[in-house]
């Protein structure tokens, strides 16, 4: 895998955010929390892995298009836009990102986004030019620390984080982007990290709160502070 600008991991180094749900329950770290559910289960007709992949290949095959963001009555996500307020992002000068996004959601919608992570890509010139190499990444957890709150309860922390985490898992078929990158990159072929897929939540105002770090040494370093401020409406 070629090393990229901090610029260009920005934009590919994905952060969001996700929550709970009840089938097969394990207790989050605070008793009072919200349940979060292993990703071997099953929920709203799809496994772990499969939403993660409804969810990249509308996130980056049709740039977040709203039109395109439902899958059945499930939503998929949108990312806060992100303001790079220090760093260079390397590993020694992580770039810091801060977002926040407001978004209403109707009574019963469950959600899907991934937390940390990275996706791999395909470049121009291909296959005179290789594709990212998954087995670079490997050891990704050990660089990630994701602390997630709904509400000021805790959901994901450095204690649970790695029941959450997938590896290496193939796009079929490939996301081929709306435009190349700035740095060359055309496709998306492999996404990694810590996603989870949340039921719906009670009618209201909901803040979702993400501070994690994202560290590879010799290829990157990004901190993420990104709120999600979520209403849900009574009709």
């Amino acid at each position: 895998m070629k090393r990229r600008s901090g610029a260009a991991v920005m934009s590919v180094i994905l952060a969001i955010v996700a929550a709970v749900f009840w089938v097969a329950p394990v207790a989050a770290t605070d008793s009072g929390a919200p349940r979060i559910a292993p990703p071997v289960s099953d929920a709203y007709g799809k496994t772990y892995p499969e939403w993660l992949g409804v969810y990249w290949r509308w996130s980056l095959g049709t740039a977040q298009d709203p039109a395109q963001s439902t899958v059945g009555h499930v939503q998929l996500m949108p990312q806060p836009a992100e303001e790079l307020v220090s760093g260079s992002g390397t590993p020694e000068d992580p770039a810091v990102l801060v977002g926040e996004l407001a978004i209403t959601l109707r009574p019963g919608t469950p959600f899907v986004l991934p937390l940390v992570g990275i996706v791999g890509e395909r470049y121009a010139g291909y296959p005179a030019v290789p594709d990212d190499d998954p087995e670079l990444f490997t050891d990704l957890l050990e660089g990630i620390s994701a602390n997630l709150t709904i509400d000021g309860r805790t959901i994901i922390s450095d204690a649970n984080q790695a029941a959450f985490y997938l590896p290496a898992t193939f796009l079929d078929p490939i996301v081929i982007y709306p435009e190349p990158t700035g740095y060359g990159s055309v496709a998306a072929i492999w996404f990694q990290g810590i996603s989870i897929v949340s039921p719906p939540l009670s009618v209201g105002v909901h803040v979702i709160h993400l501070d994690a770090t994202n560290i590879v040494p010799g290829f990157f370093g990004v901190v993420y502070d990104n709120t999600w401020i979520v209403t849900v409406t009574p009709h």
